[in-house]
């Protein structure tokens, strides 16, 4: 349980300095390299980062979506087969979001794995 709580603190660390400066993608160097350092064993190498950065995007989207009362989530839901509903917006961001940082966290387990043999 400490490594999980290390290792999502690491994520979340170091995909919000990487954000200051970097694309969205930077989710992913954030959670490959907490997964290269930080070892993790069985299905949390993915869910652990996958929630961090899950809660993360979601918290995120809703704040800018707040900050124009949901005028570009709305048209974006639009666009979206949702129905204009801001809620599966900030859903499917927080998903793709998290999808994005457990594969992160996978290539970096993986990467460390190949470095031992």
């Amino acid at each position: 349980m400490k490594r999980i709580l290390i290792h999502s603190v690491l994520t979340l660390m170091l995909a919000l300095i990487l954000g200051l400066w970097n694309q969205w993608y930077t989710v992913i160097i954030a959670a490959g390299f907490s997964s290269y350092i930080v070892k993790l064993k069985g299905p949390w190498v993915f869910f652990a980062p996958f929630i961090v950065i899950g809660l993360d995007w979601a918290i995120e989207a809703a704040l800018i979506g707040a900050a124009n009362d949901f005028v570009l989530t709305q048209k974006i839901g639009v666009l979206l087969p949702l129905n204009g509903n801001t809620t599966a917006v900030i859903a499917v961001t927080a998903v793709l979001g998290g999808l994005f940082a457990g594969a992160g966290s996978l290539v970096g387990r993986s990467l460390r794995a190949l470095q031992k043999n």
